[in-house]
């Protein structure tokens, strides 16, 4: 049976490098990987955005399962919130992975990712805060989001000390498991 993969996690963990690699290593025709936000995010995303996108994605996967392909969405899914949305009875299988990094390592990613004046009027724009601010709540947050998988037992993914290919192997490793 077709499964959709949500590849989560804060901002700065990989999940865009990711999204790129997953796309060369898998095969198209068994999966459909897909960028959570490639449909755009309006100005200070939110919750009810995000449900929404969770939603359209849920019934995009159950569409991809008709023509016999998984689907993988590399982008933010809370389980907590996730709950809320799934519909066991109606949704195909869901599987969560989550993309882990240190504050350090968020941090410097997203600094070096933020390092021209329009990328930081985009970020800005997007999350409503300013990008030292956004930093910082990925940062702070990404503590708590780990404890989230740990306690429901979904898997966890490392990112700190590999690079994009390696992120990718690992979540591969999950998914075909």
């Amino acid at each position: 049976m077709k499964k959709i993969y949500f590849i989560s996690g804060v901002c700065g963990v990989g999940k865009t490098a990711t999204l790129k690699h997953l796309r060369s290593m898998l095969d198209k025709n068994l999966y459909d990987v897909r960028d959570l936000d490639e449909r755009g995010v309006p100005d200070g995303g939110g919750i009810e955005w995000l449900k929404n996108e969770t939603r359209y994605w849920l019934d995009v996967a159950k569409e991809s399962s008709k023509i016999d392909k998984s689907t993988i969405v590399c982008g933010f899914a809370n389980p907590e919130l996730f709950d809320e949305i799934y519909n066991g009875d109606t949704d195909i299988p869901a599987k969560i992975i989550l993309l882990n990094a240190s504050a350090n390592t968020i941090h410097a990613r997203l600094m070096g990712r933020h390092d021209t004046p329009e990328s930081i009027k985009e970020i800005e724009r997007a999350s409503g805060v300013s990008l030292n601010q956004f930093i910082e709540n990925n940062s702070n947050f990404s503590v708590e989001f780990k404890n989230i998988f740990e306690k429901r037992k979904l898997p966890i993914v490392e990112t700190d000390n590999m690079n994009p290919e390696q992120v990718s192997n690992e979540v591969v490793k999950i998914i075909e498991g």
